[in-house]
C-alpha cells in the first residue's frame, strides 16, 4: 500500500508540474499576444521620427457587412474576408495616429450591395471628417463592390495586370425543377427526378412570398420586379461611376459596361488614374502632400495567442456538439455559402444546403 501511494504521488507530482508548466507558458504566450495588440499601427517604411503619417490599409477578399458566429473564432483566421464591422474598428484607430493621407490597397471580387455600399460611405465619411486625401490601389482585382467602395477615394491606381471594372449588379439564379417525378435521399446526396429537366433563369429578385421556390418558375410580374431591384441598384452605381470618374453616363452603359480591364484598358476608359506600384502611389501621396520627410504605418496583422486559440476552438467545438443537427448544417451551409465558397469552395459541391 506504501508503494502504490509513493507512486501515486510521484506521477501526480509529474503531472502537476507538467500542468503548471503548460499553464505558465499559455499565460505568457497570451499575455505577451496583448501587448502587441497595443500596437494596432507600426511603422514600416520612412523617417520613423516624422510626424508625417501615410497609412495603408490593405484589405482581401469579399466584402460582407459583419461575420457570422463562427467567424468570430481562430479557426477561420486565414480565410480573408473584408468585413464592414472590422473596418469601422480600424479606422476609429487610425484616427489617434493623426494621419496625412490613407493608402487602401484592396484585392477582391466584390460582395453584397448593402456591403458594398456601407463600405463606399464608410471611407467617404473617413475622409470627409478628417479631411484627408483617401488612395486606392490594387495590385489583383478591384471589381464590382469593391470598385465602388474605391470610387470614395480620390485617387485610383492599379498596378500591372491587376484587372478592374465589373460595373454590374448580379442577383441569385433562380433554378427549378420542371414537373419533379420523384425526390430521393441517398448515401450520395439528394436528387431530383423531373419531367422536363432543370431550367434556370438569371438575375432576378422579387417580392414574393415563395421566392425561388425550385418548384415552380417566376411569374411574368416577379421577372419585371425582379429586374427593377437590380435596375435600381445597378443606376445608382453608375450614377457615382459618372459622377466620380467624370465619365459620361452612356459610355458606362453602352462602352464599358460589366466588363472586367486589364490597367491598360480601364485607364483607356477613366476607371483608374494609372498604372503604378504600391510604392509609387505612397511617392504620389507624398508629392500630393508636398511631404519631403514622412513615414507609412500599417496595421500591424499580429496573431492570436495560444491561448485564446484554444479557448476559442474548444467553445466553438462544445457549442457546435451540443447544437441539434439542423443547427450544424445550417451553421455548414452557411460557412460554405458565405465565406468559403467565393475563394475556395464552389457552390455545387453543397446542393444539400
Amino acid at each position: 500500500m506504501n508503494l502504490f501511494y509513493k507512486t501515486f504521488i510521484k506521477i501526480f507530482a509529474i503531472l502537476s508540474s507538467i500542468s503548471i508548466f503548460f499553464i505558465v507558458l499559455l499565460v505568457l504566450s497570451n499575455f505577451f499576444t496583448k501587448i502587441e495588440k497595443k500596437n494596432i499601427f507600426i511603422h514600416t517604411s520612412g523617417d520613423v521620427n516624422s510626424q508625417n503619417k501615410i497609412a495603408v490599409l490593405k484589405l482581401i477578399g469579399p466584402i460582407l457587412n459583419e461575420p457570422s458566429f463562427i467567424s468570430d473564432y481562430k479557426l477561420f483566421n486565414n480565410i480573408n474576408i473584408i468585413y464592414l464591422n472590422k473596418i469601422k474598428k480600424i479606422l476609429k484607430k487610425l484616427e489617434s495616429e493623426t494621419i496625412k493621407g490613407l493608402i487602401i490597397s484592396i484585392n477582391s471580387p466584390g460582395g453584397s450591395v448593402s456591403a458594398s455600399f456601407n463600405l463606399y460611405n464608410l471611407f467617404n465619411e473617413f475622409k470627409i471628417k478628417n479631411n484627408i486625401p483617401v488612395f486606392f490601389y490594387t495590385n489583383e482585382l478591384m471589381a464590382s463592390g469593391a470598385y465602388w467602395a474605391a470610387l470614395s477615394g480620390n485617387k485610383i491606381y492599379a498596378n500591372y495586370g491587376s484587372l478592374i471594372g465589373s460595373i454590374g449588379v448580379k442577383g441569385p439564379d433562380w433554378i427549378y425543377f420542371d414537373e419533379p417525378l420523384v425526390i430521393s435521399n441517398g448515401l450520395l446526396g439528394s436528387s431530383v427526378a423531373t419531367k422536363n429537366g432543370i431550367k434556370k433563369f438569371s438575375n432576378i429578385a422579387g417580392n414574393s412570398k415563395d421566392i425561388y421556390d425550385p418548384f415552380r418558375p417566376p411569374t411574368k410580374n416577379e421577372i419585371i420586379d425582379l429586374h427593377n431591384a437590380v435596375q435600381n441598384i445597378y443606376n445608382d452605381f453608375v450614377r457615382e461611376v459618372s459622377s466620380s470618374r467624370k465619365i459620361e453616363r452612356n459610355t458606362i452603359l453602352n462602352d464599358i459596361g460589366a466588363m472586367i480591364y486589364d490597367t491598360k484598358s480601364a485607364k483607356e476608359k477613366f476607371l483608374i488614374d494609372d498604372t503604378a506600384t504600391l510604392e509609387r502611389v505612397i511617392n504620389i501621396m507624398a508629392e500630393h502632400l508636398n511631404f519631403d520627410n514622412f513615414q507609412v504605418i500599417e496595421k500591424n496583422n499580429f496573431k492570436s495567442g495560444l491561448l485564446e486559440n484554444i479557448i476559442g476552438t474548444n467553445f466553438l467545438s462544445r457549442s457546435f456538439l451540443n447544437s441539434s443537427k439542423d443547427s450544424q448544417i445550417s451553421l455548414i451551409c452557411n460557412i460554405a455559402k458565405f465565406q468559403l465558397s467565393t475563394i475556395i469552395i464552389q457552390n455545387n459541391l453543397y446542393s444539400g444546403c
